[in-house]
């Protein structure tokens, strides 16, 4: 399993050099031996792992693949409903739920592609808090370094992937959910356009704002899992019916021309020198590629942010408030706050901030993305903060960790973060490249380039400090 891309895989699965029962088999064995350290997983699906694994081998024994992801071992945050399967979003609130009839369409799709259901993933609690901690199910560990966050709330998403316990992982992002484990943990995860993927039968945090979306190894990879879970949805009214590309196709394709705006010193404040020096050498790479780089630094980010709390708070809180009067003592404090603090939000509020996120949306399309056929920065101001740290500035921490990601939620833009480097401590750093809306191929594209400039995917994590 740590040897493995999805794309090498299915090349393996057809020469007969390796068979899906094996590959899932090693996969638990895995599990078995490093979730003790890690906490990636909530519920291991062995049953089910065992018996689509004996399917996927017989299709291939006998010329009958799905597809490209058949036999692949996928995980999923604790948030999407699998027949089945217990949903505990992270929270004990949820203990005593049963399993849900309207499953997940992200899973659906995916086990209609033939891939191998590994289980539940760890997540920060009610997918609140970009550390991903969690004091119900046990802090999820960073894989390259013990004692270090995986990033949320998608943390069990991120360290699975990173960690060789699966080949992708679902996870959502409502703020950089999706792109803060991705970034800790040195692996690529996509936000997708809002719309492009059907959110049914996942559990909600904020109508307005959260995305589901893929963690893979490579760009190959998670173009190939966002080809099979977009489109269309009639079970979910905000999917949208604009035609899915392959995505896989224009990977390999040169980005010679692509507009590429960049960020300048007073907009990389805050963010450290390896941080810094990791984003330089992205942006030579790119010039290299042949992308025209441009100053453009993103309008009205701070305003994109205060909106996008606004909009959080007040969804959240409609979504989990009457739940709260019956298990308020059960969640955690912070948590709990951040919840409440929906209360000081007034309806006119909401929908004020609602309509100015609509005229910013349409400006951005008018300034930025006439402009730029993307914009590239970090991903997060800084390498994994360690556990420590993240209890003792807990909510000072939202806000910095988040200060490159949560205004891309607003617009509901894609955004793909992609590993660039490692800090001197040995913590992956990465960077984030945000198109227009629908442009994922393009992201796709342009990440893949990068990915290839600089070696591909080469690294997986020792577990030395576990040892």
């Amino acid at each position: 399993m740590n040897d493995w891309t999805i794309t090498a895989l299915r090349d393996a699965y057809r020469a007969g050099e390796v068979s899906p029962v094996e590959v899932a088999e090693d996969a638990l064995a895995r599990i078995k031996e490093w979730n003790l350290h890690l906490r990636a997983f909530l519920h291991v699906s062995e049953r089910e792992l065992r018996r689509e694994s004996r399917e996927s081998e017989r299709r291939f024994r006998f010329g009958d693949e799905l597809g490209p992801l058949d036999g692949v071992p996928v995980a999923y945050k604790d948030l999407c409903h699998i027949p089945g399967t217990p949903t505990t979003c992270g929270s004990v609130m949820f203990d005593d739920d049963p399993p849900q009839d309207a499953v997940s369409s992200v899973w659906k799709r995916l086990d209609e592609a033939g891939t191998v259901n590994m289980g539940k993933l760890n997540m920060a609690e009610l997918a609140m808090g970009p550390t991903g901690r969690n004091k119900h199910f046990g802090d999820p560990q960073n894989p390259w370094k013990q004692g270090y966050v995986t990033g949320g709330s998608s943390s069990g998403s991120g360290c699975a992937v990173a960690g060789g316990l699966a080949l992708a992982a679902i996870g959502t992002d409502t703020g950089g959910s999706i792109r803060l484990p991705a970034a800790f943990c040195g692996v690529v995860g996509l936000k997708p356009t809002n719309g492009r993927v059907s959110r049914h039968g996942g559990m909600p945090l904020s109508w307005t704002l959260d995305t589901f979306g893929p963690l893979t190894r490579t760009v190959a990879d998670n173009a190939l899992v966002l080809s099979a879970i977009a489109g269309a949805d009639p079970l979910d009214a905000s999917a949208s019916a604009r035609p899915v590309p392959d995505y896989t196709r224009a990977l390999g394709e040169s980005v010679e021309g692509m507009r590429v705006g960049v960020l300048g010193g007073e907009e990389l404040s805050g963010a450290s020198g390896e941080v810094r020096a990791a984003y330089g050498e992205i942006c030579e790479a790119l010039e290299r590629l042949g992308a025209r780089l441009a100053p453009m630094p993103p309008p009205h980010t701070e305003e994109l942010e205060e909106l996008a709390n606004t909009i959080f708070k007040y969804e959240a809180l409609m979504i989990h408030g009457e739940r709260l009067e019956e298990y308020e003592d059960q969640v955690t404090p912070e948590i709990l706050a951040r919840l409440e603090a929906g209360r000081g939000v007034q309806s006119a509020e909401y929908h004020a901030a609602l309509a100015r996120r609509e005229e910013l949306i349409r400006r951005y399309e008018r300034e930025v993305f006439s402009a730029v056929d993307a914009l590239a920065g970090p991903t997060t101001p800084t390498p994994a903060p360690s556990h420590a740290q993240a209890r003792s500035e807990a909510e000072g921490l939202i806000p910095t960790l988040t200060r490159f990601t949560r205004w891309v939620n607003t617009l509901g833009a894609p955004a793909i973060s992609l590993p660039c480097g490692f800090s001197g401590d040995g913590l992956p750093l990465a960077v984030q490249l945000v198109g227009p809306n629908f442009s994922e191929a393009a992201l796709f594209r342009m990440a893949h380039a990068l990915e290839e400039e600089r070696g591909g995917w080469s690294k997986s994590p020792s577990f030395d400090s576990f040892r």
